[in-house]
């Protein structure tokens, strides 16, 4: 039976691992995509026992936000849906065994939550913006590719390929892409900060 209020490291780890291998590297497309959003890892460190409180606390509003990023539509149909299945299972674990550690106590000043909180809440929303910001690209592009293929005096077999060639790119996934390997950051700073 697990313990309630500890993280527990071997799941923070099979949560990584899922998450790295429910796809590949990122694809060729997003290599050229720059999204500057930069992890505040000091959020997740602790430079003394009195702020280890501030940092447990931390990891679990992590956990909080990182299931409500997966649970936005348009994540990749290529993704090993088994896996995803998987690692959100064990967020939603995670958060839920958790719970309790935000009504864990300490002075405010001493374990620094407010600020580690904020920081990652910025953190978060700028991932979800550019979720939002690539699907809504990705359907003013598809409408685009849609009046362009039929506006198009072009013979029927050369407006298909067209449409074909130019509107197959789905922006949303680089965007995804970019969140996964973002989140896999988040993992590996919560995973060293633990010594794992």
């Amino acid at each position: 039976m697990p313990i309630k209020c500890q993280l527990q490291l071997r799941l923070v780890e099979t949560t990584h691992n899922l998450l790295e291998n429910m796809a590949g590297p990122i694809p060729f497309q997003c290599l050229d995509e720059k999204f500057g959003i930069k992890l505040p890892t000091w959020a997740l460190q602790s430079n003394d026992s009195k702020q280890d409180v501030g940092v447990t606390k931390a990891v679990f509003k992590t956990f909080m936000n990182m299931g409500s990023l997966m649970e936005n539509d348009g994540i990749p149909q290529y993704w090993d849906s088994g896996k995803l299945e998987n690692f959100e299972n064990i967020v939603y674990r995670q958060i839920s065994e958790n719970i309790c550690n935000l009504g864990v106590s300490a002075q405010e000043d001493e374990d620094g939550f407010a600020q580690r909180d904020a920081a990652l809440k910025h953190y978060f929303q700028k991932l979800a913006a550019l979720l939002k910001e690539k699907v809504w690209a990705l359907l003013k592009k598809n409408f685009y590719c849609t009046y362009k293929s039929i506006s198009s005096r072009m013979s029927r077999y050369m407006r298909f390929n067209l449409t074909l060639y130019f509107c197959s790119q789905e922006f949303s996934d680089c965007a995804w892409e970019r969140v996964r390997h973002e989140l896999l950051r988040v993992l590996q700073v919560i995973l060293l900060e633990n010594n794992v």
